[in-house]
């Protein structure tokens, strides 16, 4: 090998290193869950009931969403089910955009029972929030799916990894707003 191609490989050298470096983080980044307390839904997340509304309240109003004047209902059903209060409304913010982009007057952010030719209505969003939270513990957790990871394949088998790291996301910034803002690829 020539010296005149061996000084440009050592010169290439460190932009090839950051490059492995940074290939790496990311890697390691996308296949960990986000936060360690979000990894269990039913496990109690260390903050008190108001603490979750004002979070809750923040991350909607930050959104634009129409749910912001529904936090306390979603701390409320979390708490009578057992689930952890970001996963309802990260779930709202992967189907209809934090309930932005929903079937007009079905009050249903969640794409509960829509498929097809298929839609399920609410009266509200309270109903919505109520019912769904009632179901994700009876049909989701219950049975042991109590992850994202868990639950995506079931609750929507034809896009399941994209739907778990959206919802995954969605949970990490409602905990921790200062989040790089990338909601735009999942809400506009």
């Amino acid at each position: 090998m020539s010296k005149k191609i061996l000084k440009k490989q050592l010169k290439i050298l460190p932009f090839v290193a950051i490059f492995v470096w940074m290939a790496i983080l990311v890697t390691v980044e996308n296949n960990r869950p986000l936060d360690a307390s979000m990894s269990f839904i039913g496990k109690e997340i260390d903050t008190g009931r108001e603490e979750k509304i004002e979070s809750l309240e923040k991350f909607f109003e930050a959104q634009k969403s129409p749910l912001k004047e529904d936090a306390d209902t979603f701390v409320r059903v979390a708490e009578k089910y057992g689930l952890d209060y970001r996963l309802l409304p990260a779930i709202s913010c992967m189907e209809s955009s934090c309930g932005k982009r929903m079937l007009p007057n079905s009050y249903n952010p969640f794409g509960w029972g829509i498929y097809g030719k298929n839609a399920i209505y609410f009266k509200s969003f309270e109903e919505a929030i109520e019912t769904v939270g009632k179901g994700i513990s009876e049909k989701y957790v219950a049975k042991g799916l109590d992850t994202p990871e868990k639950i995506a394949p079931v609750y929507t088998p034809p896009n399941s990894i994209n739907w778990r790291n959206g919802v995954n996301f969605f949970i990490s910034k409602i905990e921790n707003p200062k989040l790089i803002d990338r909601s735009i690829l999942f809400a506009s």
